[in-house]
């Protein structure tokens, strides 16, 4: 089912991007995954790209954080935490410590574990082992699919969970430092707005279907009774005067009903 309103997900480096890019291609979403070619940004950076798709009206801007820099590094953290203070309520700030590959690892791990990964560098042997050959760079990423390994070889479902017990874990005790994702929030976002899509959905075919009931049911109606006002119509079906006179109106204009009769004293009848 796609995404009818509008998400832009706005990673740091490449890892970000062709993960979701391969994620909205498989799936047939149609969020947007910003900037639109890979590269480096900064926090600054990435702040100002959010609100400027803010500024055109998209619905949601996730920014993907990965906390090792972060985390070695106070004044650029200090500089995060402002930045997120300041956002517009409808930019989401996803962290993931140390780094996005920490939530590939997710796909695979037998259990939950609540290792410390200083760096990525360090989640990268271990994540290896169920992804030989991975490495960082735009050649793997080209002519490897990471969303359809990850799921077909890997379990998402699994790395959801994971994601969100590490994430309590990290929030009740920040000190330990361990790794954690927030990765789970995004396929939250992406589920619920589904489900949002899908009841609208589903309302309008109520609606319509009900349209069509009381059209048919005017219809029945008239034909039984060979000519009708207005008020013996609209008691007939249970609509109010307002309504009925909307439906009559389109049957008319339809060539379904024709009209007899001045306006205060109209009477309907089936076309011949």
């Amino acid at each position: 089912m796609a995404v009818k309103k509008s998400i832009a997900i706005i990673g740091e480096g490449e890892t970000e991007w062709w993960y979701f890019e391969t994620l909205r291609v498989a799936c047939r979403y149609k969020f947007k995954v910003a900037p639109d070619f890979p590269q480096h940004s900064d926090i600054p950076h990435m702040a100002k790209l959010a609100e400027d798709y803010v500024k055109r009206e998209t619905d949601y801007v996730v920014c993907l954080v990965d906390m090792d820099r972060l985390l070695r590094v106070p004044a650029e953290m200090a500089t995060y935490q402002k930045l997120k203070k300041k956002s517009s309520r409808n930019v989401i700030w996803i962290e993931t410590n140390p780094c996005t590959e920490f939530w590939f690892l997710l796909h695979f791990l037998p259990q939950l574990t609540s290792k410390h990964y200083e760096t990525c560098e360090d989640v990268l042997p271990d994540l290896q082992h169920y992804m030989p050959g991975y490495e960082k760079t735009a050649r793997y990423f080209k002519k490897n699919n990471l969303y359809k390994y990850l799921t077909e070889n890997g379990d998402l479902g699994r790395a959801i969970s994971y994601a969100e017990e590490l994430t309590r874990l990290s929030e009740a005790s920040p000190e330990d430092r361990i790794a954690y994702s927030q990765m789970h929030l995004v396929f939250k976002l992406i589920k619920s707005m589904d489900e949002e899509e899908a009841d609208k959905n589903e309302q309008k075919t109520e609606n319509r279907n009900r349209n069509e009931e009381n059209r048919r049911q005017i219809v029945d109606f008239v034909s039984d009774n060979e000519i009708s006002d207005v008020k013996s119509i609209s008691k007939a079906i249970g609509l109010k005067l307002s309504r009925t006179r909307d439906y009559l109106k389109q049957l008319v204009e339809e060539g379904v009903l024709e009209i007899e009769g001045e306006y205060k004293n109209r009477k309907y009848k089936i076309k011949k």
